[in-house]
């Protein structure tokens, strides 16, 4: 996961910052919101947390920050809140929850506006934070992907992948509401899992929101790990 959220840095605009080493990953975007900027250590060290700290202290954003493995339980001081965990998950793609569904398309510059409308509503975002996200349709990239899925001309659901070595990681799975309970979510998964068999990967790696979670688990999806999560700001997506 750590090495797919550069890509993201590369395109999120002059002040993102990204970091990947042996127990971190940074991917701060710049955007006002700790859903767009995110710190993960892993490591256990306290040399590689007071580092992380320090870049994502100096940057000033609000932020997401996380710890799994051995630097569960670890503390960042004042100005941080606990704010529950994220469950971090994998799938088998030999799974019999993989399907083609000719709805599903890649997203491609005009679509900008419609990934960016969908990842807003899905999330309670600003447009200022969910284009961060859209803006890698205007790229000439192949580290991201962002797909649609759309019904009857109107783009309902949309999935960002990254696929890295063997692994494909799923980003930014959103279904607004208003299109929610008829299985777009279910397709477009499906659909852009199998693409990623069909390109080499085998497994797939994502953190899961709350309102993504209950897909991810009929979809044959297990939690590896339980990531915890502090914020220094208020989150849409995660309870501060």
């Amino acid at each position: 996961m750590g090495r797919s959220t550069q890509g993201w840095v590369r395109h999120a605009g002059p002040r993102a910052i990204g970091e990947l080493g042996a127990g971190h990953w940074l991917m701060l975007s710049g955007a006002p919101s700790p859903d767009v900027n995110m710190a993960l250590v892993h490591d256990g060290d306290p040399a590689t947390l007071a580092a992380t700290k320090h870049t994502v202290d100096t940057a000033a954003y609000p932020s997401l920050f996380m710890f799994a493995g051995p630097s569960r339980g670890a503390d960042l001081g004042s100005g941080w809140q606990h704010a529950g965990e994220m469950p971090f998950m994998c799938a088998d793609l030999g799974s019999e929850h993989l399907d083609a569904d000719p709805r599903v398309r890649q997203a491609s510059e005009g679509d900008f506006d419609a990934v960016g409308d969908l990842l807003a509503e899905a999330f309670g975002l600003t447009r200022d934070a969910a284009d961060v996200c859209a803006r890698l349709v205007q790229q000439e990239q192949d580290d991201l992907r962002v797909w649609l899925l759309v019904e009857d001309g109107q783009p309902v659901s949309t999935v960002t992948t990254g696929i890295v070595d063997e692994v494909v990681c799923v980003w930014c799975m959103a279904t607004p509401e208003h299109f929610g309970r008829r299985g777009y979510g279910r397709s477009l998964l499906a659909d852009v899992l199998l693409r990623a068999r069909e390109h080499g990967a085998s497994m797939g790696l994502l953190g899961a929101t709350p309102a993504g979670q209950p897909l991810y688990e009929a979809t044959g999806w297990r939690t590896l790990e339980e990531w915890e999560l502090f914020l220094n700001a208020e989150s849409v997506q995660f309870a501060h």
